[in-house]
């Protein structure tokens, strides 16, 4: 299992990436094909909650509908058009939908996902600005 290349603190920007993400061109080396730049905001239930700007949130959306049409449109949880980010909370959560817009043009996730912080060179693509 893929761990953190290091532990940013609150306030500082960095590259995180999820196991989702993640990938062994050769045993023993791990790659992500995306990272997103984010800011740490602070942690829920142990993960990080993050903030990314629009670039960093389009893309993330992007990934997350791709996954969702692969795995089946059912499973699709993120949306966003451009503004305005839609998530839609699972039955054990307590279900129902959050929508939410920027704030200082920028968006708060984490969403109890285990994102980790990682090199921005083990990425394929970053997205994002500080």
């Amino acid at each position: 299992m893929p761990t953190p290349d290091y532990e940013p603190r609150r306030g500082s920007t960095a590259v995180f990436s999820g196991r989702w993400l993640r990938y062994e061109p050769v045993p023993g080396f791990d790659r992500y094909h995306e990272g997103y730049r984010a800011t740490v905001l602070g942690w829920w239930s142990g993960a990080f909650e993050l903030s990314l700007d629009l670039e960093a949130m389009t893309a993330l959306a992007q990934m997350f509908n791709a996954m969702a049409d692969y795995v089946g449109g059912d499973w699709r949880t993120v949306d966003f058009d451009g503004l305005i980010l839609t998530i839609a909370r699972p039955q054990s959560v307590g279900g129902g939908v959050h929508c939410a817009g920027p704030t200082n043009g920028r968006y708060r996730i984490g969403w109890g996902l285990a994102w980790l912080p990682v090199n921005s060179n083990r990425c394929d693509r970053v997205f994002g600005h500080a």
